[in-house]
């Protein structure tokens, strides 16, 4: 109970109704079009016939828990998916509280109009691991044992993303710490992609992976034209609301500070423009940029003081001026209309389960 009114205290319980708003009624979830796809490797994998060829199979998660559990229907790997995603959100409610009273702030980041749109790929995975790395980090509480396993983790679930948000945070780390930083992420870096490439020998994956994948015929030529036209667009896909907040710290921080603000945002830039999901990974890997200014914030006694002004200017410009998306042309709702959405699912399934009661 004491634990309880301690997070409510907090902004716990508000942030999990916040998350849970903007996710299934202002961005609504929907399923990613290539679930079926996804959900067929497992059964491959049980026959021994891998003939998938995408680079999804190179982030294992959801097939492995799969496999660990025997699903063998879709629907409740759907489910399954769903209740991951859940305790995801409360993982990242819960440890996103040492940002104080700027943690609701968090929310409003691009990270999870992908987290909502694209359920079934591993990216709310990506975000706890982030949050964790991104707490420790700022909490100067880096070793092998805890941070080192937080980016393992996050090599094996999406090796990409793991690489390039390591050299983000090498950007962010206080200096102090980047020897030890450096250690856990080289070390991890090289185990995660170890495990990784085993588990594919294993499988007898023979498809192209995302680095041969990058360099296929108009990939870089897309993704970096993407970028260059839209880079508004993409900008605000990954910050929405929080970008507000950024200009406010633009105006009060030293300029290292700054300086480093700005080396990570080039860095996540030019790895979003090798990839043609553009703010799918830009929204993901300016994370550790977004909390490490969050922690900025909380840390100037001025911004206190302004906390109902901040709060307001963010929830205005991001209600108002709403989504704006682009992954492969510029989006203001799902990619993932075309296949049955997660609400027509759920009302099935509560129909499939009531329909002798009902009857």
């Amino acid at each position: 109970m004491k634990y309880l009114f301690k997070q409510f205290n907090k902004n716990t319980i508000l942030d999990f109704l916040i998350i849970m708003f903007l996710s299934h009624i202002f961005y609504r979830f929907t399923f990613i079009g290539t679930l079926q796809n996804e959900f067929s490797l497992i059964s491959q994998i049980k026959n021994n016939n891998v003939t998938s060829k995408s680079f999804f199979v190179e982030s294992p998660t959801f097939t492995l828990i799969g496999l660990l559990l025997g699903i063998e229907n879709i629907d409740i790997y759907k489910i399954l998916i769903y209740l991951v995603s859940i305790i995801c959100f409360c993982l990242i409610v819960l440890n996103i509280q040492f940002l104080d009273k700027f943690s609701t702030l968090f929310l409003f980041g691009g990270w999870l109009v992908t987290c909502s749109w694209f359920v079934g790929y591993v990216d709310i995975i990506s975000v706890v691991l982030m949050v964790l790395i991104s707490k420790n980090c700022i909490e100067n509480n880096i070793g092998f044992i805890n941070t080192g396993m937080y980016f393992l983790l996050l090599s094996i679930n999406h090796n990409a993303i793991s690489l390039a948000v390591s050299i983000i945070y090498l950007v962010l780390i206080k200096k102090e710490n980047i020897k030890k930083l450096l250690l856990v992420v080289f070390g991890s870096q090289i185990l995660g992609n170890i495990i990784v490439q085993f588990y594919l020998n294993y499988i007898d994956f023979s498809g192209r992976g995302r680095l041969r994948f990058v360099f296929n015929d108009n990939v870089i030529e897309d993704a970096t034209r993407f970028v260059g036209e839209n880079i508004f667009v993409v900008l605000w896909s990954g910050f929405l609301g929080v970008s507000i907040v950024m200009l406010f710290v633009f105006n009060s921080i030293n300029w290292v500070e700054i300086k480093m603000i700005l080396i990570s945002l080039f860095i996540a830039l030019f790895f979003t423009s090798i990839a043609l999901d553009t703010s799918r990974v830009f929204s993901i890997l300016v994370i550790p940029i977004m909390i490490y200014t969050l922690d900025l914030f909380n840390k100037n006694i001025n911004f206190h003081n302004k906390l109902s002004l901040t709060y307001s200017i963010v929830a205005l410009s991001h209600f108002f001026i709403g989504v704006y998306y682009f992954y492969g042309s510029s989006l203001t709702s799902s990619p993932h209309n075309e296949v049955e959405t997660f609400y027509d699912f759920i009302a099935r399934m509560v129909n499939s389960v009531m329909s002798n009661i009902w009857n």
